[in-house]
């Protein structure tokens, strides 16, 4: 598998593999939205090919301080070869050259399956944090793409 940097040209297939994997595509996963995500971190929004097939894709974030893994995908065909730990690799690599000292995600709790993935890739699931969220635009968020 080749690991390259997203460019927009790939935003359809992007979206379609998130639809295909059971990855709530929301409002903020707009093309202007993923534009404004490289826009911020050039280096850490990352897709996986094979023979220029689009097979997998994570976006990293970084705020200065932590980093964030959002959305990883692996085609449901290439699953359990590998190719999300390989992603994962790459970006854990990025972060480590951006110097993050530490790195948070987000699973839906009925998500078992990515629970073991990270689990098996030495991620801690954390039971001292409680998450919050706030939307300032009802509209904005609940819009559909």
């Amino acid at each position: 598998m080749n690991i390259e940097t997203f460019t927009i040209k790939y935003y359809e297939k992007v979206i379609e593999l998130w639809r295909k994997t059971g990855i709530s595509v929301g409002s903020s996963d707009t093309k202007q939205g993923l534009e404004k995500m490289v826009q911020r971190n050039p280096k850490l929004f990352l897709i996986g090919k094979i023979d220029e097939k689009l097979i997998s894709v994570v976006m990293g974030g970084f705020d200065g301080r932590r980093g964030y893994v959002h959305h990883l995908a692996v085609e449901p065909a290439y699953q359990k070869k590998g190719y999300g730990k390989l992603m994962m690799d790459k970006l854990m690599k990025k972060f480590r050259e951006l110097g993050v000292h530490k790195v948070h995600l987000f699973i839906e709790k009925h998500n078992k399956t990515v629970v073991d993935f990270y689990r098996n890739l030495g991620w801690d699931i954390r039971d001292d944090l409680m998450m919050m969220s706030y939307v300032p635009d009802k509209n904005l968020y609940k819009m559909r793409i």
